[in-house]
């Protein structure tokens, strides 16, 4: 599990990485000293270790890492439990950086994906009985994904309409955990697992299942984005379906997800998944832009000077593209020097400005 070329890592005073309670040798040098008079067998490692204060073991466990705690707990019976001890006592963002070190090899460990999902099993808060029995009822679009394309059928359009509505609004409340006990980037993890066959045996239907358990109990709105694009780019082998992808820009885009809001604006521009609307698409592309969005400041500027839903503007179409370029997108550059005799008007010297960024960018 460990591994011995890589350097250790030094705790700092902030008390990252693995550590115990105050009392956990008491009862660990108790017992093993038990077991040491009933066994004669005993090794005299376990009888030196035995015999130290324990305030020397506290002392000296705490300037160790993750690497030396499975070094321990493969050396000597009383240290067996010591690595889950201190994941379970450190608590969540322990448990999570010693899951992530199993996963990435990282802290002196050997990657350990198998070991790393049992962790994460633990970690995420839901309990995969519960997951595997419950999201169908909330997701019912997966049934309609066996069916005829719903962009070909008008009942299948009311189906995924249907199968929308669920995303939204789930009826188990009752049984749904609280918030404070689950961990969304653990569920995205384990769907990671699954999908990528890392500790576990590859399932994609329960990969997907954890990437929307991760946004339905988690309210995570990069997993939203993330479900999107699998039903827009048919990923792990889950059928194109761009109704179900715009449904899922929308409620991540409503979460304030920036990708998704810039996505949801380009399916109401182009009519994909959703009914065409420029003016939806405006309000959209404006939201991401505000936000910082590169190419949505463009595409504002682009619906003001074709005038798609708005009174064109030239004007207003060069303060969006001057954003834009600002934040080195080029399609908006050459946007500006197109309109050049507006902008020259509404954006005195945006040439030298531009010509700075850029020099300033080179360096």
């Amino acid at each position: 599990m460990t591994n011995t070329t890589e350097s250790k890592r030094v705790k700092n005073n902030n008390n990252n990485g693995p550590n115990l309670p105050h009392l956990y040798f008491q009862s660990r040098t108790q017992n093993n000293d038990d077991v040491s008079r009933d066994d004669d067998d005993d090794d005299s490692s376990s009888l030196s270790l035995s015999s130290l204060p324990v305030e020397v073991l506290s002392n000296v466990t705490s300037f160790l890492d993750w690497s030396d705690y499975c070094r321990l707990s493969c050396a000597n019976s009383m240290f067996e439990t010591i690595v889950r001890d201190a994941a379970s006592h450190g608590g969540r963002d322990c448990q999570w950086e010693l899951v992530e070190a199993l996963l990435e090899g990282k802290h002196g460990l050997l990657e350990n994906p198998s070991l790393a999902f049992e962790y994460l099993r633990e970690l995420s808060g839901l309990d995969e009985k519960y997951l595997e029995s419950n999201i169908h009822a909330m997701f019912e679009e997966n049934e309609d994904d066996d069916e005829e394309s719903s962009s070909t059928n008008d009942d299948d359009d009311d189906d995924d309409d249907d199968g929308g509505d669920n995303i939204c609004s789930c009826s188990m409340e009752e049984k749904r955990p609280q918030e404070k006990d689950v961990f969304p980037p653990a569920m995205r993890k384990l769907a990671t697992c699954y999908l990528n066959a890392s500790g576990v045996e590859q399932d994609n239907t329960k990969g997907l299942q954890w990437i929307k358990a991760a946004y339905t109990y988690g309210n995570d709105m990069d997993a939203a984005h993330e479900i999107a694009t699998i039903y827009e780019y048919g990923k792990y082998s889950v059928k194109v379906d761009v109704v179900l992808a715009a449904k899922w820009f929308l409620l991540a885009a409503e979460g304030g997800h920036v990708e998704a809001m810039a996505e949801y604006g380009m399916c109401c521009e182009l009519g994909c998944g959703v009914d065409r609307s420029d003016e939806e698409a405006l309000e959209w592309y404006t939201c991401a832009a505000r936000l910082g969005h590169v190419t949505s400041n463009f595409s504002v500027g682009e619906i003001f000077e074709e005038a798609r839903g708005v009174p064109q503007s030239d004007s207003e179409a060069v303060l969006w593209y001057y954003k834009a370029a600002l934040m080195g997108d080029d399609d908006s550059k050459r946007a500006l020097f197109r309109l050049n005799d507006i902008a020259r008007i509404v954006l005195p010297g945006f040439i030298n400005t531009l010509n700075g960024k850029s020099a300033g960018n080179a360096q």
